[in-house]
């Protein structure tokens, strides 16, 4: 049986999937202040929450590639990357939705490269 905690079981996945959206929120809460993230009904509130939803699954990429890292044993790279990595493509996907969410996969996608790069470049050195 595995001793593990639930957090270290499932923690990943959380983390993985909401980091992106929480992120374009937070710039939004910056840039625009509280005004920015009220809205007037909730149905507003509903058809935002419905376009965030678009950046969930667009954030996978960046953190399976740390993940993958981290798996490895380059735990620090991986946290540094992640956060480094993940705090340039924030904004570049806020940039990337006014194109659409086609736009928002590709763009959240790319910084997700280096990381994989490097997790093979260090599995085929190993």
């Amino acid at each position: 049986m595995d001793r593990r905690g639930w957090v270290e079981r499932y923690g990943f996945w959380p983390l993985a999937l909401l980091w992106l959206p929480a992120g374009v929120v937070a710039q939004t809460a910056l840039r625009f202040g509280a005004s920015g993230v009220a809205f007037a009904d909730a149905g507003e509130a509903m058809a935002a929450l419905g376009s965030l939803a678009v950046t969930v699954p667009c954030g996978l990429p960046l953190a399976l590639g740390c993940r993958r890292l981290w798996r490895l044993g380059y735990r620090r790279a991986a946290w540094a990357a992640g956060l480094g990595l993940g705090m340039l493509t924030v904004p570049a996907v806020v940039v990337a939705g006014l194109l659409g969410p086609v736009a928002i996969a590709v763009v959240a996608a790319v910084p997700g490269l280096p990381v994989w790069i490097a997790w093979l470049w260090l599995t085929r050195r190993a």
